[in-house]
């Protein structure tokens, strides 16, 4: 019993394993090449593997682009359970969030040029060819962070979705920003390098517009 148990094991990484390569190889010639650009062949070549060892762990390539996507959200949502438990207060909420952006952008340059390259991708492509969400996305994870801060008292009623849509654009300007740095010239980006400073300096400035204009508006 304890052989087969160890066997289930070892068969379990290694599939863990394969996913992760399949993934990551995935993710580079994706990068490169656009997703619309890229086949499953091509993935299976860059493995290593048979096109059957591919639809074994992935059903087609939509389902492929769908678990990369996943992947990094999770990270994302994972990095907000940690800083909602800890955290004083949306802004700090707010700062960790964006800075795990920077972070991610700037650990690796084939980051931005992935999101571009999907950017292009769902907008010249037939909605319904998109890959579904089965979880919920960033900003779903953000709002409900934010709604346990609400319910606190600690941001206007009815606030959220103001936030969200707020800090979704300067997210956005990040992994432009780090697009044009590190992949056309550092001085494209007239606005300057994003740091932690810049990220505190604008949820400060989002946060206390926030509350003067609810304010105002009762």
């Amino acid at each position: 019993m304890k052989k087969q148990e160890t066997e289930k094991t070892d068969k379990s990484e290694r599939e863990n394993r394969m996913r992760a390569a399949i993934k990551q190889a995935a993710f580079h010639l994706m990068a490169e090449k656009g997703l619309d650009k890229v086949s499953m062949r091509e993935i299976a070549e860059k493995v290593n593997v048979t096109k059957p060892v591919l639809y074994y762990y992935f059903k087609n390539k939509e389902d492929l682009c769908r678990s990369i996507i996943e992947d990094h959200e999770q990270l994302f949502s994972k990095l907000l359970d940690r800083v909602s438990e800890h955290a004083s207060g949306p802004a700090e909420i707010l700062n960790e969030g964006l800075k795990s952006h920077l972070d991610f952008f700037a650990k690796d340059p084939v980051h931005s040029k992935f999101v571009l390259q999907m950017i292009s991708y769902t907008l010249d492509v037939d909605p319904k060819q998109l890959p579904t969400k089965e979880k919920p996305c960033v900003q779903d994870m953000l709002a409900e962070t934010l709604t346990r801060e609400e319910k606190k008292g600690k941001l206007p009623a009815g606030s959220v979705a103001d936030i969200v849509r707020l800090v979704s654009g300067i997210s956005a300007e990040i992994m432009f920003s780090a697009y044009l740095t590190q992949h056309i010239n550092p001085a494209a980006y007239r606005g300057g390098a994003f740091n932690q400073q810049t990220v505190e300096r604008l949820v400060k400035i989002i946060l206390l517009g926030i509350q003067a204009y609810y304010k105002e508006t009762k």
